[in-house]
């Protein structure tokens, strides 16, 4: 099923955690000099316009990125990323960043996973796109195509993953961020990861997964158990207790397969603090845990 769209949802809790994770990953991979790659197998359309009628009809962002932003002495690498996504203005940067002139913008803007990960790119460093919706991936092609650094694949995330292993770049990180439009996603995504770590077993790998009242993340959780990765395996989850209406997120989670020195403590900091900046269905804790111990 192709019918999600990011739009109506960048920028809420979700998106707080799952790029302040991304960030610190990030800020780790540009520590040597030693290039790096970045695989993302559900890109969406790049980046997000905050005053867009998609991203008014839900409102979501107000209850993340808004109340992150207005919050005083967030942790310090969550800091860095607020700052990042502050200062981002497509507008500014006109053909380069895909900006029509003909369509009106109205702002703020957010980035996307493709271009928060632009912004950390250097030279020697790549990144690999995935988008198989039609209109996503037009209007990402069209912000991108002037990036060499950047190459993009209209095709099936899982599918197209696992083809790839391992990168040419034998450094870097996976992110998978599906809609889960469908619950037979999750498996999809277990089984792409999986066997695409088999591949790439030195790889870094994130999934991210929506923690809903009737969802399938303890199957995700299980799965991941499974994988005798070196570096271990790590479950971070940001959620309220109750989750409201049906079918609606109580909370936001991420598996991380090799994540870096610290990251665990880092990512506990930012989460706890989220857990009590952004609005949630009710109170939210963040919980971190090793399903498998780095050796």
């Amino acid at each position: 099923m192709l019918s999600y769209l990011h739009g109506f949802h960048a920028g809420n809790f979700a998106d707080m955690h799952k790029h302040a994770a991304l960030w610190l990953v990030l800020s780790h991979l540009r520590k040597k000099k030693k290039p790096f790659c970045v695989i993302d197998t559900h890109a969406g359309s790049g980046w997000y316009d905050l005053g867009s009628d998609q991203a008014a009809k839900t409102g979501e962002w107000k209850d993340g990125y808004a109340r992150a932003k207005a919050e005083p002495n967030p942790p310090e690498m969550l800091a860095a990323f607020l700052d990042h996504v502050a200062r981002f203005d497509p507008v500014a940067k006109g053909r380069d960043y895909g900006v029509r002139e003909e369509d009106a913008y109205r702002g703020p803007f957010y980035p996307g996973s493709p271009f928060i990960v632009r912004e950390m790119l250097r030279e020697e460093d790549e990144l690999i796109l995935m988008e198989l919706h039609p209109r996503e991936h037009e209007t990402l092609h069209h912000r991108v195509k002037r990036d060499g650094r950047i190459h993009l694949h209209k095709r099936d995330g899982y599918e197209g993953l696992v083809a790839m292993m391992p990168p040419v770049i034998r450094r870097g990180l996976v992110l998978m961020d599906p809609s889960y439009d469908v619950k037979q996603d999750y498996q999809k995504a277990a089984n792409a990861v999986q066997h695409a770590w088999e591949k790439w077993p030195n790889g870094t790998f994130m999934l991210w997964y929506p923690i809903l009242e009737d969802g399938f993340d303890g199957d995700l959780r299980t799965s991941f158990g499974a994988i005798k990765a070196s570096g271990g395996v790590l479950c971070a989850e940001l959620a309220a207790d109750q989750g409201g209406a049906k079918g609606r997120m109580r909370g936001t989670g991420l598996l991380v397969i090799n994540p870096p020195w610290q990251f665990d403590q880092q990512l506990a900091e930012i989460g706890v603090w989220l857990a009590k900046t952004c609005k949630f269905p009710g109170p939210a804790q963040h919980s971190i845990n090793w399903l498998v111990a780095a050796q």
